[in-house]
């Protein structure tokens, strides 16, 4: 098909090349390559159409057998021509100029990452200072181009321009507690409050105890307990009267308040009363405080020891997943949860 319509053009070109210039039929047959132009052009719905090799062999080869025939030809103007040579010009210059272009390479993805990297884990650095760091890398990043890196980012979404709370919580860890009361009513309308402290960076109960007086005699007792454990400690509690005005100070222990009727900022140790409740204490009825103690000290033990936490591993770090061995169980309280394992022996 391609040979067909090359020695089409091939036979019109020599036609007309024989005819003298004056003859009408260079101008019937430019207006006739116009129709076929116009009607390809509407089947294909208003794309547009280029010329290809032939067309311009023959547009041109009419237009050399009669120069008035270009009148009659409207597809291409002195304003086509024009507008072509602007465009090659400057696709020529610009193409001249990018290649001419000085300056530093962009950074790569590889390195954008590492310096988003770099800001979320310190907050605290500048564009200098991480600038900086990557030269340690053999990285060559100036501050400007760590700067826009960075807006980019956070315009993603993907920096908090801020120090959020679950940095600031990391931050403090090691050293961040939470204290408690919480009520136990017994059978007979007994009613004992039950005190503990609590790690947030472990979620184990550091200490606890029971009494029917929660006066400030008996929190410097548990008080002088944690602080020989746990010394600059920073701990935090809620506005009930014996912790709001316990004297803190004499104990080494950086305190702080919650606001009032805010318990979502004790969030750990409510979370612990919900489960303590909601697992152990409501399927008991208890008659003394002896009994009490035996189920709670049993309830802190699983807790800490074998009952799995979402939030920290989802299982204890002193129970790597035994891989071979026969699984068995292990009753707590008395049957009501179950510790399964694999006994290797």
């Amino acid at each position: 098909m391609h040979y067909l319509r090359l020695l089409i053009h091939f036979l019109q070109f020599l036609i007309f090349y024989l005819i003298q210039g004056k003859s009408i039929i260079p101008k019937v047959a430019l207006i006739w390559q116009e129709n076929q132009r116009y009607k390809r052009y509407f089947q294909q719905q208003n794309i547009k159409l280029h010329f290809n090799t032939h067309e311009k062999l023959f547009i041109r080869s009419m237009f050399l057998q009669n120069k008035k025939a270009s009148r009659f030809f409207t597809m291409v103007t002195a304003g086509t021509i024009l507008y072509k040579l602007k465009n090659a010009v400057k696709a020529f210059w610009a193409t001249d100029q990018a290649q001419k272009k000085s300056g530093r390479p962009p950074l790569s993805k590889v390195i954008k990452e590492i310096i988003k990297n770099m800001k979320i884990n310190n907050y605290l650095w500048g564009c200098p200072r991480i600038s900086d760091e990557l030269k340690k890398l053999s990285i060559d990043a100036c501050p400007e181009s760590v700067r826009r890196v960075i807006t980019h980012y956070r315009k993603l979404g993907e920096i908090k321009p801020n120090l959020s709370w679950s940095k600031f919580i990391k931050a403090h860890w090691q050293s961040l507690f939470a204290c408690d009361l919480f009520t136990v009513d017994l059978f007979g309308f007994k009613r004992f409050y039950v005190f503990f402290i609590i790690q947030l960076k472990s979620r184990k109960i550091v200490h606890f105890n029971v009494t029917q007086h929660p006066t400030i005699s008996f929190l410097r007792n548990q008080f002088s307990h944690f602080e020989n454990e746990y010394p600059k400690s920073h701990l935090i509690h809620d506005n009930s009267g014996e912790l709001k005005w316990f004297p803190y100070e004499e104990y080494n222990i950086n305190h702080k308040a919650i606001t009032p009727y805010s318990p979502n900022m004790n969030a750990f140790a409510e979370r612990f009363i919900r489960s303590i409740r909601q697992e152990c204490l409501d399927w008991f009825i208890i008659f003394g405080e002896k009994q009490l103690r035996n189920i709670l000290k049993e309830y802190m033990n699983y807790y800490n020891n074998y009952r799995p936490h979402q939030v920290i591993g989802k299982i204890p770090e002193n129970l790597p997943p035994d891989k071979i061995g026969r699984i068995k169980k292990m009753p707590i309280l008395w049957g009501l949860h179950n510790h399964y394992y694999r006994d290797v022996c």
